[in-house]
């Protein structure tokens, strides 16, 4: 009798673990985000007919990946990486749409035209080790607020956490129009592929109007 129930037990071992086991690998490999950016999901909520979609995904060499799509919105100034309660972590800001002016080290942020496409991509590689030129060992590339100086991981725990969220601010709605939070998905980030290296679609606005 004792033996039976040792072999019912062993039995009962054996299949909770090969469940449990892909679950485990699953969890440990999970390094795709997603972000669905609406003007309901700001506080308080913003009446616009813009959306957009923010992915992410964790490289191997400890970078972080994006690509920002957006439709029915104009006059972006930029978009960052931040938390609920508006800490900027990261910069993802249009290129079009900061410039900096040396010896002043002022910066002016000219707004986009319209944009129907990407936002915005590239790649966040702060705390990267590896050769001199071929790592971003200095620059943050992207970390900012609390995260300067810190690495790319710093930044992955965070989204890990679900606390982070993507918001994209313009002219109309300077603290930002539409806003997502940062979730785990198990669908493909086409930013590991020819979106990872694709210019930005946008243009300046037609009337260049610094901010």
């Amino acid at each position: 009798m004792n033996n039976l129930r040792i072999s019912t037990l062993m039995s009962s071992i054996i299949a909770l673990a090969l469940v449990a086991t892909p679950i485990s690998i699953y969890a440990q490999q999970q390094t795709n985000y997603l972000a669905t950016l609406t003007g309901k999901d700001m506080s308080p909520p913003v009446n616009t007919h813009a959306t957009g979609v923010a992915r992410f995904h964790m490289n191997p060499d400890g970078s972080l990946c994006y690509s920002v799509d957006v439709s029915n919105i104009s006059g972006v100034l930029g978009a960052h990486i931040g938390t609920k309660n508006g800490t900027e972590l990261a910069d993802l800001t249009n290129p079009y749409a900061t410039m900096q002016f040396y010896p002043t080290g002022t910066i002016g942020a000219y707004p986009t035209a319209g944009v129907n496409g990407t936002l915005t991509s590239g790649d966040i590689k702060a705390g990267i080790r590896g050769p001199p030129g071929q790592g971003g060992v200095i620059s943050p590339l992207g970390l900012v607020g609390p995260l300067i100086g810190k690495n790319v991981t710093d930044l992955d725990n965070i989204l890990k956490t679900k606390s982070g969220y993507v918001t994209v601010r313009t002219l109309d709605h300077q603290r930002g129009e539409i806003q997502g939070q940062i979730l785990p998905t198990s669908s493909t980030v086409s930013c590991l592929t020819t979106m990872r290296f694709a210019p930005p679609t946008t243009m300046p606005s037609p009337n260049s109007t610094r901010y």
